[in-house]
């Protein structure tokens, strides 16, 4: 599915190895989170890297990524906060809720109803997938997988060695 943008034309999206900002999300209840609070708190995100692959409850594409990442997420729990970024327009969190519920979907999910964070990284795309390094900066952007081709774990055992991903920026498919 394609993400509807914001961006204006003078607005850049980060590139590899830029810093984050630090930016506020919704979780599906309505709580507010910021990006830095995902990655330093270390009981749940232990190595403080962040993933947030760009996700909806509607789209087709979405179906051949969501349970991947719930077991990546699953995985991962404790040492990397693994998440989707609901940045669709029109869906409520409860509804995103009850679609999780369904599907017995464990990932975490926030709500970015207004594409900002799509718009930040330049994501066009679901299933678009970003990783964030424990330094804040973006170290991936792209497929979630190609295949059988699990990218994003790829590029995410890197990070957590400390190398740089063998695929930094794959071409957006969702």
């Amino acid at each position: 599915c394609v993400l509807g943008s914001l961006v204006q034309a003078k607005d850049q999206p980060l590139a590899i190895g830029q810093a984050t900002p630090d930016f506020p999300m919704k979780t599906v209840t309505g709580k507010t989170v910021k990006l830095r609070d995902l990655a330093s708190d270390k009981q749940s995100n232990s190595s403080g890297i962040t993933v947030l692959t760009f996700w909806c409850s509607f789209c087709g594409s979405c179906r051949h990524v969501e349970q991947p990442l719930s077991r990546l997420a699953t995985k991962y729990q404790g040492k990397v906060a693994i998440m989707a970024v609901d940045s669709s327009v029109g869906e409520s969190g409860k509804d995103v809720a009850a679609f999780l519920k369904e599907k017995n979907l464990t990932m975490p999910v926030m709500m970015d109803a207004k594409g900002r964070v799509a718009d930040l990284f330049g994501a066009k795309m679901t299933t678009t997938t970003v990783i964030i390094d424990a330094d804040g900066k973006l170290r991936y952007f792209g497929q979630f997988k190609h295949g059988q081709t699990n990218l994003v774990e790829d590029a995410l055992n890197a990070v957590l060695t400390g190398k740089k991903p063998s695929h930094n920026k794959t071409t957006e498919s969702g």
